[in-house]
């Protein structure tokens, strides 16, 4: 079966002389943890990771580059996935949903047109991959939520109903293996 989902592309090097020193970036995000320079869409970036989450500034110059349209994560969504589907739905998603819950919104679903029906979760500020969900994943997801327990979440694997289950299921493999000693007839010795 071939790969859905495509691996990094190289890119041509970066000239750093007409770029804005990242000083200039420190100044516009001064909560800033990290700043490392990155391509965007073919264009040389600065990323900024926040507090609030990572910014994108343009590299030549300086400028904030605004949370990206529809139309740019359709584009970032087609140079990640290497199916031949179409696009069928792209949503700015400010709830979570289901299979997505451990990830806090608002991010971009892009859904394409594909018998296993492959989910793209984009970042709305860089663009980037969050999380890829396809049928598959979700039968198993299905089936981890049955074999935990966690009919909630799908995460907890240390909830009530699961020790309840375990100590249950070990005290009945404890009291069986006690009645199958108990109900063997003990043999006596024969005097001499």
């Amino acid at each position: 079966m071939a790969t859905i989902w495509s691996a990094h592309r190289s890119s041509p090097p970066i000239d750093l002389a007409s770029f804005v020193p990242p000083a200039r970036i420190v100044q516009s995000a001064p909560d800033a943890s990290e700043i490392r320079l990155q391509r965007f869409m073919d264009q040389p970036v600065w990323r900024a990771q926040t507090s609030g989450g990572p910014r994108l500034f343009d590299a030549g110059s300086g400028q904030p580059i605004p949370d990206l349209s529809e139309a740019q994560i359709r584009a970032a969504a087609r140079r990640i996935y290497s199916g031949t589907g179409d696009i069928v739905a792209a949503r700015l998603l400010t709830t979570a949903p289901l299979e997505m819950q451990a990830r806090k919104p608002p991010y971009w679903q892009v859904e394409f047109d594909a018998w296993n029906r492959p989910t793209l979760y984009l970042s709305p500020q860089t663009g980037e991959l969050i999380s890829r969900r396809h049928a598959l994943w979700r039968v198993f997801d299905f089936a981890w939520m049955l074999h935990i327990m966690d009919y909630d979440d799908r995460s907890d694997v240390n909830n009530p109903l699961l020790r309840v289950a375990t100590w249950s299921a070990l005290a009945m493999a404890l009291a069986g293996a006690w009645l199958l000693l108990w109900s063997f007839p003990r043999r006596r010795k024969k005097k001499a």
